[in-house]
């Protein structure tokens, strides 16, 4: 995986609880989010006093139909600062089809520019067969058509960030490491994450949020030497909303902070302290 996909993928799918089918953690009784919800994020670099803004990610969800069955059409946008893509610019759209009643992913889609790399990813999710139809192509590796094993508790990053704001928090045990596993391109990535209770953050201009605190294990690769935890919150509120995380790289770190645009949300937004 190239750069932008790491910290993205860090930055909103790391929240999937998923390996073997026993360890899958159960969801809530009801949806913590509702169609036409649009969730703004800032992404900053830090490096010793460098303090800036290198770009912004938007969330967005929606109700529609997938194979003449109802579904949920969820949007993620990846883009670099006007400024920044002078350096290297990024452009990330993952696209994502999930069954309403369990969250399953039923389609996704990626469209990845950064630099001079760009990957594809089609993915059909056949659960009778247990495999993911995939098509994927990148500039690195050329075009594949390959199935990959799907296995009861997969995500994929069109899908896990509203699959964990319906689960049933109750049953997080602080201090306990879940495995969990995303699929992206051909591979399925390993990732340890550990509940750490709850905590009250300084989240960017929201300011003051009472949230819960998770820490994950990067994966190694171009950015990361795999030795790195990283940091994300969810609001400690019936929304559980993502707002923010700290993601260590070989030089710096990246930031990101759930802007005050919000849109729609299902809940009033009560975990914001005044």
């Amino acid at each position: 995986m190239k750069r932008g996909i790491l910290i993205l993928v860090m930055l909103l799918a790391c929240a999937l609880f998923p390996l073997k089918a026993q360890n899958c953690l159960p969801q809530g009784a009801s949806r913590n989010f509702k169609p036409g919800e649009e969730l703004s994020y800032s992404l900053i670099f830090k490096w010793g006093a460098v303090n800036t803004e290198v770009g912004q990610a938007k969330a967005l969800i929606d109700s529609t139909t997938f194979r003449g069955a109802p579904a949920y059409h969820s949007v993620l946008h990846v883009k670099s600062a006007p400024f920044f893509d002078v350096f290297f610019k990024m452009r990330e759209n993952f696209q994502g089809w999930m069954s309403p009643a369990d969250l399953r992913p039923l389609k996704f889609i990626r469209d990845t520019h950064e630099g001079k790399y760009a990957a594809t990813n089609l993915f059909y999710y056949d659960w009778n067969r247990k495999v993911i139809h995939a098509d994927v192509s990148s500039t690195t590796l050329g075009t594949r058509t390959l199935d990959i094993p799907l296995r009861e508790c997969v995500y994929d990053i069109g899908s896990i960030l509203y699959f964990v704001r319906s689960m049933d928090a109750s049953k997080l045990v602080t201090g306990h490491t879940y495995p969990l596993t995303f699929a992206i391109d051909d591979e399925a990535f390993d990732v340890r994450l550990t509940y750490k209770g709850k905590k009250t953050i300084k989240a960017g201009k929201l300011g003051k949020v009472r949230c819960t605190e998770f820490s994950c294990t990067v994966v190694k690769g171009e950015m990361f030497s795999g030795d790195e935890e990283f940091l994300f919150w969810i609001s400690d509120d019936e929304n559980r909303l993502p707002v923010g995380f700290v993601c260590p790289l070989r030089i710096g770190s990246v930031r990101g902070w759930l802007k005050t645009d919000y849109k729609n949300l299902k809940y009033e937004f009560s975990s914001r302290v005044k």
